[in-house]
């Protein structure tokens, strides 16, 4: 299984993310491909060699001759969604978009399709992001992980005022990422933060693996440390070589009302699932049954995060075997609100489908849908458009 590392030790934005993932090995004529797809005129793109301090990085040119229009976000989900793109390539880009329009939305006060695009709504950033998610998708990575993102700081003029650094926007977005304040000037901006939130399963240190490929991509200003995004292609190794563990403890002295927290907690910490089991313990006690899924690599770290979220005095490990399904994503239209779908493949085979459940949440309030209506319907949809022979979810 591929795994996807960005290191934004110097930031990170659309265009450095893109110049990064060519220098990978993202063929220009795949990204070329998609960007054709949208009803965009008078653009080109070009990657080129270039220096920034002692590093060689591949810089992505987007040059747009027109359309310097700034676009809301309903412009930007119907471009998308009348554009022949891939499926998968269309998901990722809404995916995206949409990232930035709810963060958009609560720093403005705005109802998301309210929220009116100014920096990103124009054909460069349409360009980064769609290239972006037409790359990723090449790639295709069965995990991605992003590093600790260097923000950097002071004052930046926007079309909203002046805005401390890192934006407002890039904030709420990378809630959950681990950040850090080096530098002077805006490093992350919103378009590089969203496309990061949206392709990353995670944020942290580097996860085991055996490296395949390093690409770097180059930002416009020369600063020190270089101005470069860096990416590692490798093959993860938590499939194969890490070994799967449950860690387990027993809780009777906690509150109930805190054992949200510490699930929670741990899944942000990087467990692969976490759950709490009614038991009954010595001498008739209730209690509750903790349960951790997690891999060698972030075992220590999760153990850590029980005995500092809870009361118990000791952690039990057991080794266990895992088998995972292939998965891939559909995206369907419920009521004019778009729900992600689940695929889980054995093989070639679709065994299960889930609708995503904040996503048919999302649709029922909008919608005023029950849930369980938006549920059967998303279902619905799904199933007919992965049996359908141009479906890419098979």
């Amino acid at each position: 299984m591929t795994l996807l590392y960005f290191d934004p030790f110097s930031g990170a934005s659309g265009d450095m993310i893109l110049g990064a993932l060519i220098d990978a090995g993202v063929p220009l004529d795949v990204i070329r491909a998609s960007l054709d797809a949208l009803p965009l005129d008078g653009w080109t793109i070009q990657s080129t060699t270039v220096q920034r301090g002692a590093l060689r990085a591949t810089r992505a040119e987007v040059t747009v001759n027109e359309d310097n229009a700034s676009r809301n976000y309903t412009d930007i989900v119907t471009l998308l969604d009348n554009s022949p793109l891939k499926e998968n390539v269309r998901r990722r880009a809404l995916a995206t978009f949409e990232i930035l329009a709810r963060a958009e939305a609560k720093i403005h006060n705005r109802r998301v399709e309210q929220v009116h695009f100014h920096e990103v709504g124009g054909a460069d950033a349409l360009i980064d992001i769609v290239g972006a998610c037409a790359a990723l998708e090449h790639l295709a990575p069965g995990r991605t992980v992003t590093g600790p993102i260097a923000t950097g700081s002071g004052i930046i003029s926007s079309d909203h005022g002046q805005l401390p650094l890192p934006a407002p926007a890039v904030t709420e977005i990378l809630t959950g990422a681990v950040l850090y304040g080096r530098g002077v000037g805006e490093l992350i901006t919103p378009t590089g933060a969203a496309i990061l939130a949206a392709a990353s399963d995670g944020f942290g240190n580097l996860p085991p693996a055996r490296l395949r490929s390093t690409g770097y991509g180059a930002g416009v200003r020369e600063l020190d440390p270089p101005n470069v995004l860096r990416v590692l292609v490798a093959n993860d190794i938590d499939t194969d070589d890490d070994e799967t563990f449950v860690l387990e403890t027993n809780l009777d002295d906690m509150s109930p009302e805190l054992l949200p927290h510490l699930v929670d907690t741990l899944m942000a910490t990087g467990a692969q699932d976490a759950w709490l089991t009614p038991i009954l313990m010595k001498k008739g006690r209730p209690g509750f049954l903790l349960s951790v899924l997690t891999t060698t690599y972030e075992s220590d770290r999760l153990q850590d995060t029980i005995y500092k979220e809870s009361t118990t005095l000791g952690v039990r490990r057991t080794r266990v075997g895992k088998d995972v399904l292939a998965r891939q994503w559909v995206a369907v239209d419920v009521a004019g609100q778009k729900v992600n779908v689940k695929i889980g493949l054995r093989g070639s085979r679709v065994t299960t489908v889930a609708p995503e459940y904040e996503d048919a949440r999302r649709a029922a309030a909008a919608s005023g849908m029950p849930l369980k209506d938006v549920y059967a319907a998303a279902l619905q949809t799904a199933q007919a458009q992965i049996h359908r022979p141009e479906s890419s979810a098979r």
